[in-house]
Parts: structure tokens; C-alpha cells; sequence
């Protein structure tokens, strides 16, 4: 890949992302090869889920429409166990239409019993697509994205 597709600084940032979050948003502008679309799940068709995508694609709870940009409410469930072999090692929430694009980076073990979140993150303001990545420590990593719009404030 040359330097050309590098032409800022956030530009770069995002194709750098730990985990290559980049390739959802990348792969849609030709810069990616398949061999990085590979690095992430998806579901073959949201409406009709294997499964393996209902076990290992996070559920996301963000309303579509947040009137504080600096306190947005998000939950994220997962439906799979967690077992001694077989667990959610970690979950990541991500918008990279922010100044600050990670939003946390939570991790689990087996001990935790299950993988939940339940906080708030700050958006900037106007629409977003918020990213969230599940890894499994057997089956990778799965993708989910969710819209929302910021009615007021943001960071």
C-alpha cells in the first residue's frame, strides 16, 4: 500500500486500529486486499443468523437517537460461554468519526461468567456508526455496527 491512502493523520490512525477495525470501513473504498477482510466475522445475513453468528456476534443496545453526546448509554451481551476452552476474551467499542475513536476495551476470562457491558461513552455530535468487536478465543473476532445520531453536545 502506498502513502498516498495515508493523506492525514486520523486517516492513518484508523487503518492502524489494534485488531484492523479498519477493515469494514477500508475494504469499502478498494484499499484493503481480501486476505485483510479475513480478519473479521460478520453475519452472512442479519435477518437469518447461524448459530455460530447468534453465539459470537455481539448484541448492541444504543438508542438511535442520543440528546447528550457526552453520556451515551450503550450495553453489549454476548450469548456464549464461557468456559475454561472456550470464552469471549475481550470486547471493544469503536467510532471513528470521533476524535477519540476507542471507546474501551474491556477483557474477560472464564471467571467472569459471562461477557455484558453497561456503560456510557462520549460521541461526537451528529451521526455515528458504532463499532463493536467481539474476540473469541477459539472462533476470532466478529463485528457488529450500530448507527446513532447525537442531538447535542458530543466531545
Amino acid at each position: 500500500m502506498s502513502c498516498k491512502h495515508f493523506d492525514s493523520r486520523r486517516r492513518f490512525l484508523r487503518y492502524a486500529m489494534i485488531g484492523g477495525i479498519a477493515v469494514p470501513v477500508y475494504s469499502s473504498l478498494g484499499l484493503l486486499t481480501t486476505a485483510h477482510a479475513k480478519a473479521f466475522n460478520f453475519a452472512a445475513d442479519p435477518d437469518n443468523l447461524t448459530d455460530m453468528e447468534l453465539m459470537h456476534l455481539p448484541k448492541v443496545t444504543l438508542p438511535p437517537v442520543v440528546e447528550d453526546g457526552s453520556q451515551a448509554p450503550i450495553q453489549v451481551a454476548m450469548d456464549h460461554p464461557m468456559d475454561d476452552d472456550h470464552y469471549i476474551k475481550s470486547i471493544q467499542i469503536i467510532n471513528f468519526t470521533d476524535p477519540v475513536q476507542t471507546k474501551g476495551k474491556f477483557y474477560f476470562t472464564p471467571a467472569n461468567g459471562e461477557a455484558f457491558i453497561g456503560t456510557q461513552v462520549r460521541l461526537n455530535g451528529g451521526e455515528s456508526q458504532v463499532w463493536v468487536v467481539a474476540e473469541c478465543n477459539q472462533h476470532g473476532k466478529w463485528a457488529v455496527s450500530q448507527n446513532t445520531k447525537v442531538a447535542a453536545g458530543g466531545c
